[in-house]
């Protein structure tokens, strides 16, 4: 009477097996998930690629703006001469260029 009968060593075999076989699915997720190439680092990833892809979008369009620049100056003389005297503060003969400064403190 003292000793355990079948069904107990049956229902702690199966309460381990049952155990087991857990204990080796969260280890095999927690390997999934978290190792190098594992979901977190493929998620932080595609952040970075995501991020890097709307990085090159926006120097593209920068590229295109002096692309365009480039053309015109190179081709449209009255837009150089405007550029000129934006950038450079020139004027043509007999043109009075007044320019004004912050005053300082």
């Amino acid at each position: 009477m003292y000793g355990r009968t079948g069904d107990d060593r049956n229902r702690h075999s199966g309460l381990l097996t049952s155990l087991m076989v857990i204990a080796v699915f969260l280890i095999v997720g927690a390997i999934l998930l978290f190792n190098r190439n594992g979901f977190v680092a493929i998620t932080r990833i595609q952040s970075q690629v995501d991020s890097l892809r709307r990085e090159n979008e926006s120097l593209e369009s920068r590229i295109d703006s002096l692309e365009n620049t480039i053309l015109l100056l190179e081709s449209d003389s009255s837009y150089m001469e405007k550029r000129v005297r934006e950038i450079l503060g020139w004027g043509r003969d007999n043109e009075l260029i007044i320019r004004f400064t912050e005053p300082k403190n």
